[in-house]
């Protein structure tokens, strides 16, 4: 794994750590958690629930990564990627915080704290993900933690 986290980065829970450090990698290697029904439904164990009781997982959220704005930015400008990596909030008032991990053309990782208002807009895009899966919903076996690791065995 080439990705290190910048310290100007807030202190993370040791939770979040691989996840915002993989994030990259995990959007890198989308096409095969999209050909697998057990890395798709892998949960993200602190993401909101989404579609009544079933939590946020990665194929959903990756989906919503490749629609673009506001989950995956691109920013010319300083040569950045941000994907935002989790998100809370109210969806009286629309509105939401989180945690955005933005990657350099170093490979340098840094996590940025965010405010945005449209929290039903995220929620609704993680949605859509679900719907865009070829296999029928079910509990994955994996963890977030198991896919990484089988990704990164099938890598070398």
């Amino acid at each position: 794994m080439k990705y290190i986290i910048s310290k100007s980065s807030p202190q993370l829970d040791e939770k979040y750590e691989e996840y915002i450090l993989y994030l990259p990698f995990l959007y890198d290697h989308r096409e095969e958690i999209y050909s697998n029904a057990e890395y798709f439904y892998a949960l993200i164990p602190f993401m909101p629930c989404i579609l009544k009781e079933h939590q946020a997982c990665i194929g959903a959220l990756l989906r919503a990564f490749d629609k673009g704005e506001p989950y995956r930015t691109i920013n010319t400008k300083d040569n950045t990627i941000e994907f935002i990596a989790t998100f809370s909030g109210n969806p009286l008032s629309g509105t939401t915080w989180g945690l955005k991990t933005v990657l350099y053309e170093n490979d340098t990782i840094q996590v940025k704290r965010f405010g945005y208002c449209g929290y039903l807009s995220l929620v609704h895009k993680i949605a859509v993900g679900y719907n865009e899966c070829i296999f029928p919903y079910h509990e994955s076996s994996l963890t977030l933690h198991d896919v990484i690791r089988q990704l990164e065995e099938c890598e070398r």
